[in-house]
């Protein structure tokens, strides 16, 4: 993927005024996470869900990662036991893998353009992002998906 602003193709600015994004896709619903959170993009993939009352797991190189179902999270139906793109994400300590229905750009944002915000719909998230000439989006706090 390349960045898509300021400059299609072009590397993203190095300057602390810009921070920069993953932008997914959870049904209809946009949301941005700091591309630092972002450990690698995978996808089509099939998750376990171990048994009643606990939460799915994907087994990456041997290890079992907790699925996120950022559909399920944002109040949309669930996904089954597979999802067509993974973002694996660093969530503190623990590494996430948050089920999406697409992996879009990375973008590069001016930090100006990133506000906290207190009416977003979902607890999973803190801040809004301006991207481009899209609306605002909710920006994700990969500490809050737990």
């Amino acid at each position: 993927m390349q960045p898509s602003s300021p400059s299609a193709g072009e590397p993203a600015p190095s300057s602390p005024a810009f921070i920069e994004v993953v932008v997914v896709r959870a049904g209809t619903h946009l949301f941005a996470i700091d591309v630092e959170a972002a450990i690698e993009i995978r996808g089509p993939e099939t998750f376990d869900r171990p048994g009643s009352g606990t939460r799915p797991h994907l087994t990456v190189r041997g290890h079992a990662l907790p699925v996120v179902d950022l559909r399920q999270a944002s109040g949309l139906s669930a996904f089954g036991h597979g999802c067509p793109a993974m973002l694996l994400v660093q969530a503190g300590a623990e590494t996430l893998a948050l089920a999406v229905d697409e992996v879009r750009d990375i973008e590069s944002v001016l930090r100006h353009k990133v506000r906290p915000a207190s009416d977003i719909p979902f607890g999973f998230c803190s801040h809004r992002i301006k991207l481009g000439d899209l609306d605002e989006v909710p920006m994700i706090d990969p500490t809050r998906l737990r």
